[in-house]
């Protein structure tokens, strides 16, 4: 094993996701923040603004890579735009249970999430 990443944070890391070349990995911690660590050098690459206030629970990389969706326990989900770390969009869930699962299609043209009321949405990416 190599030696941990550094904790930015100061609170555990709840969530972590490969981007789908491997170059970056997400990680995000029980206080709503999100992080981008290049890979080959073990260097943090970005921190994402934190709208989330709460443990961020999920987080997924779109298959070509271009976004990453990090959910958490108030019932919703933000996708950021990779290269800029900027926010693209913001996912209330319809329902009133904390966002407990993200997960992109194949084709990238849906985002899945999934509740803690045992409910599942789909979301286009497109728009």
């Amino acid at each position: 094993a190599t030696p941990p990443l550094p904790d930015p944070g100061s609170g555990g890391v709840d969530a972590v996701a490969f981007s789908p070349d491997g170059r970056l990995l997400a990680t995000a911690d029980s206080n709503g923040r999100g992080y981008l660590w290049t890979v080959a050098t073990g260097k943090l690459a970005a921190t994402l603004p934190d709208p989330h206030g709460t443990n961020v629970v999920a987080v997924a990389f779109s298959p070509d890579g271009t976004l990453l969706a990090s959910a958490d326990g108030n019932g919703h989900t933000y996708v950021w735009t990779v290269s800029t770390g900027k926010l693209a969009a913001t996912l209330a869930d319809p329902g009133s249970g904390g966002v407990d699962g993200v997960a992109f299609s194949p084709d990238g043209s849906m985002l899945a999430t999934a509740d803690g009321n045992g409910s599942t949405y789909l979301w286009t990416t497109r728009s």
